[in-house]
């Protein structure tokens, strides 16, 4: 062997090891986009079940004003449907971050944002809460039946 040949050779080696790099790149790249695809996705899920739960809460609330003829607070309506809508609304935020086509700055200030309003519906949701928890235990109470009262203790 010559030093062409292990000039050429060395090159032809140089020129796959560049194209296995830049097709390991990509793979990750793919991977880590659908992993955030994903996620995402799964957040979105779970905020649309929130959603239907928010709503058909009140519905649940209304059978369960026909059936045992307790008054159910106009209050716990209006709490499940004002967090309704806050659900509704960190679903739109969520769907507004696309990481892979954003850049870094904006992705940041989209997943910021979509925290912020996080911790704010949270303190709303505990602010909602409380009040909706004494009226379901005084409902429980005008029941009549001990072992409602129990079983709302223990959930």
């Amino acid at each position: 062997m010559n030093i062409d040949e292990l000039k050429s050779q060395w090159k032809s080696m140089e020129l796959r090891i560049d194209r296995l790099e830049k097709d390991n790149k990509s793979l990750l790249s793919r991977i880590s986009n659908e992993r955030m695809k994903s996620v995402r996705e799964k957040l979105l899920a779970r905020y649309r079940a929130l959603i239907i739960v928010c709503i058909f809460s009140p519905l649940w609330m209304v059978l369960m004003n026909e059936l045992y003829q307790v008054d159910v607070e106009v209050s716990i309506v209006y709490a499940f449907l004002v967090m309704a809508l806050a659900n509704f609304y960190m679903c739109k935020l969520i769907k507004k971050v696309d990481c892979s086509k954003l850049t870094i700055k904006e992705a940041l200030i989209a997943v910021t944002k979509v925290e912020e309003y996080l911790r704010k519906f949270q303190f709303m949701g505990w602010i909602l809460g409380f009040p909706l928890i004494i009226i379901l235990f005084d409902v429980f109470k005008e029941m009549g039946h001990p072992e409602a009262i129990y079983g709302g203790v223990v959930g």
